[in-house]
């Protein structure tokens, strides 16, 4: 299969994914992207895809431990590093010896080594799938830190535990000696590598400084190269590439930060870049997951073999021992270092977060498809109930983990955030003059956006999500009104028009994070009915001569009397939603209204082609970083809250500069011509 092709359909699968989470942001985007896979495992297309394990584990797991490591909170993991190497060592050789046994007596007749290489497989926490859980909920940090530093240590330790095993099943000769001493000259070995490549790469970075030739694209580039260099060198030696990848990371975020131009513009470049990577790397991780499920469930569910219930059930026993074997494991360390149990929240969490993923999948797929020259009929049904358990542990703790994290609390609202954002609009009116005064409010508008973003954005989901179902309330009341209105007469076609992108607009600011299904499909298809059931309006050339001031007293008096609609709806639903939400939407409308009828914010929709607007637009963020170091100053911002600040109003003028008047807008006067 072209390899064109396979890009293109990962890429629309992972898009997808993404934006199906954005609409229905309950279903956690991982189990959406398993879902995907295995939609895509069960077409022709899916069932070519070839599975390698080694190419799985450099191109996609090395960069991603490599991130993950770059990341860690290394001065937290070396704070709880006893339970983190207790689980990712003791705990998988634990869960070898449990798992196999159990397996062992549920599914009889395949070689003892091959039940404790798939529980060798099983043993390792997933750092991936870890992560993609616990960024949805509320877990304390230190259990946070335990997860992620387990994560990447466990996977060098259940690798080695299963190629010993794999030696095992496919020589028939063991050694307990040679066992544990190849698992610790494989872990230090992959760290030397790790940290030796890293010093290699400052020296080549010193060299092009020296040089003069120094060039953000190619630092990124080297950066880029380093997990996938520090992991085929390590395997070069015969040593854990796993963690010469995860040492290369921490090593990369140690080294000593310069303050420059350049090094900052390497910084930006390199986390968006890096961002871009380990969410594209994250989702094929799932989606591979997804395909491969769908291909080992066939024929062993085709299979007259085992009872496809009895399978089942094996999958959910397996799984069971998991968690409780951790559970165990868990209770065991807190009782030799404190001589007590410890807290039973804290070790429940640490227990389900132990989730396995695609790294337990491609360990399984190393095993061989023959054994002593016999087709090792073994094989297809280790990977059936590997996939099986991966899910379930996935599922288990999609349900569980929630129930035990931290409840969901709203952030902070930064009060002052929104009153610097405030006094920048009121200033920017009141010292406009004749010549600029469209622009000026235009801008204003702007701020006001953003005010209304800042309060979102610090609401919990389900905040955001009754926000979101008000302003469609909104939309739905606005669009409701404008049609009787037209239909009666009371405002004319450009009336209609104009009227038409004040309430695109309001769509426009819902769309941003679109949280529901329902509200998609309420803006979609009313937009799709009003193109269908009045194309008129909308592609409308000819249009007849108007009066503007009319225009305006027609729109503001339509919008008057929606608002008044808008307003009592609001009021009635004040025992169904947040009163703090009824109340700030309460005061965001009315504060619109005034608005639209002074008719300036009409006139302030079409003014970004104005020569002023871009003057404007800079003259906000001057005013706007003029008011942040007086608060500062003043002690009503942190330190770090002003640079916050000021890092957003650097982002938006740099953004700004390079769109201002890129895409010229139909103007008010064009409309009203």
């Amino acid at each position: 299969m072209s390899i064109v092709l396979l890009l293109i359909l990962f890429t629309l699968a992972i898009t997808l994914s993404n934006v199906f989470n954005r609409l229905m942001p309950a279903i956690p985007l991982p189990l959406i992207q398993i879902l995907l896979g295995v939609l895509m495992g069960l077409t022709s297309i899916g069932a070519q895809i070839t599975f390698e394990p080694e190419i799985f584990l450099v191109m996609i797991i090395a960069p991603l431990l490599f991130r993950e490591g770059e990341k860690a909170d290394v001065r937290s993991i070396l704070k709880h590093f006893s339970v983190i190497l207790f689980l990712a060592f003791i705990g998988v050789f634990l869960t070898l010896f449990a798992v196999g046994s159990v397996l062992r007596w549920l599914l009889p007749g395949l070689p003892l080594a091959a039940y404790y290489a798939f529980g060798a497989a099983l043993g390792p926490t997933d750092a991936v799938a870890v992560g993609s859980l616990s960024s949805r909920i509320r877990l304390p940090k230190h259990v946070t830190h335990i997860l992620e530093g387990e994560g990447l240590l466990n996977d060098a330790s259940g690798v080695t535990a299963f190629q010993f095993a794999l030696a095992a099943l496919t020589t028939g000769a063991f050694s307990w000696s040679n066992a544990a001493g190849t698992l610790v000259i494989s872990s230090i070995g992959g760290g030397l590598v790790g940290w030796l490549l890293v010093l290699v790469k400052r020296k080549v970075v010193s060299w092009i400084e020296k040089a003069s030739a120094r060039d953000v694209t190619g630092y990124l580039l080297l950066e880029l190269l380093l997990p996938f260099m520090a992991y085929l060198l390590a395997e070069l030696f015969h040593v854990s590439g796993i963690i010469a990848a995860v040492l290369a990371g921490v090593m990369q975020a140690a080294q000593i930060k310069k303050t420059t131009l350049f090094d900052a513009q390497l910084a930006t470049v390199s986390t968006t870049t890096w961002d871009t990577v380990t969410f594209t790397l994250n989702a094929l991780v799932f989606l591979f997951l997804g395909i491969e499920i769908s291909q080992v469930f066939q024929p062993i569910w085709e299979s007259t073999e085992y009872s496809n219930g009895w399978l089942l059930l094996v999958i959910l026993i397996v799984t069971a021992v998991l968690f409780a074997v951790r559970f165990l494991a868990v209770i065991l360390y807190y009782f030799f270092k404190n001589h007590r149990i410890g807290n039973l929240r804290e070790i429940l969490l640490l227990t389900f977060g132990g989730v396995k993923g695609t790294v337990s999948l491609a360990t399984v797929f190393i095993l061989p498809l023959t054994l002593h020259g016999e087709t090792f009929v073994g094989r297809s049904l280790l990977l059936f109930i590997t996939a099986g358990v991966i899910l379930g542990t996935l599922l288990v703790g999609i349900i569980v983990l929630p129930l035990l994290s931290e409840a969901e609390e709203p952030e902070p609202l930064q009060i002052e955030e929104i009153h610097i954002l405030e006094e920048v609009a009121v200033t920017l009116q009141r010292e406009a003059d004749e010549t600029n005064r469209l622009s000026a409010e235009s801008v204003a508008e702007n701020y006001r956006d953003r005010i209304r973003e800042v309060y979102s954005e610090r609401l919990t989901i389900s905040g955001r999500k009754e926000v979101q179902e008000l302003q469609l309330l909104m939309v739905a009341i606005e669009r409701d009104g404008l049609d009787k209105a037209y239909e009666s007469g009371a405002i004319s076609d450009v009336g209609y028009q104009i009227y038409q992108r004040i309430i695109q607009r309001f769509e426009r600011s819902i769309t941003k994070q679109l949280l529901s299904i329902i509200g998609f499909w309420i803006v979609f298809v009313r937009r799709l009915l009003g193109l269908v059931l009045h194309p008129k309006r909308i592609f409308e050339k000819k249009r007849p001569q108007v009066d503007k001031d009319s225009t305006y007293q027609e729109i503001a008096t339509l919008f008057h009397r929606n608002t008044q609609v808008v307003l009592q709806s609001y009021e009635n639903l004040r025992d169904v939603y947040d009163p703090m939400i009824i109340d700030f939407l309460l005061e965001d409308r009315k504060a619109m209204d005034e608005q639209i009828n002074n008719g300036l914010f009409v006139q302030a929709l079409f003014a970004q082609q104005d020569q002023d607007y871009t003057k404007e637009v800079l003259r906000g963020y001057y005013l706007e970083r003029k008011l942040i170091d007086e608060y500062e100053v003043d002690a009503r911002i942190t330190p770090l809250q002003a640079s916050r600040y000021r890092q957003n109003v650097n982002l938006l003028e740099s953004y700004s500069l390079n769109t201002v008047n890129d895409v010229p807008l139909v103007s008010l006067r064009r409309l009203t011509k």
